[in-house]
């Protein structure tokens, strides 16, 4: 019954927007670089959260998931997996940033001279 239910869920969200024009979602559209930087810098503070990468990554897509399915009940609009997608590598690269400047005891990137 959970796998009906996330399926049912999923179809809403791929549903065509109705009484709307087409729909145009481009992988370089206007909003990605907002969508990446946002959650790059997400990223970077679930880092300090957690040790675990995965589970940092979750914490900085929460927000943009929110977002995607608030738009998603907005008129003439939609979910878009294309955002989730640079949202994901946007919290993936900050956690990973987060991880290497940051470190476990704080600033830990330290050039020699």
């Amino acid at each position: 019954m959970k796998n009906l239910s996330c399926l049912a869920l999923l179809a809403s969200l791929a549903a065509p927007a109705h009484a709307c024009g087409p729909y145009h979602d481009s992988w370089s559209g206007s909003d990605k670089a907002a969508h990446f930087g946002v959650s790059a810098a997400l990223g970077a503070g679930a880092s300090r959260l957690t040790d675990d990468t995965a589970t940092a990554v979750g914490l900085a897509l929460i927000p943009g998931l929110a977002k995607e399915l608030y738009d998603a009940g907005q008129d003439c609009n939609r979910f878009s997996w294309k955002d989730m997608g640079w949202n994901a590598v946007g919290a993936y690269v900050g956690v990973r940033t987060g991880n290497w400047l940051l470190g476990p005891t704080g600033v830990s990137y330290i050039k020699a001279f």
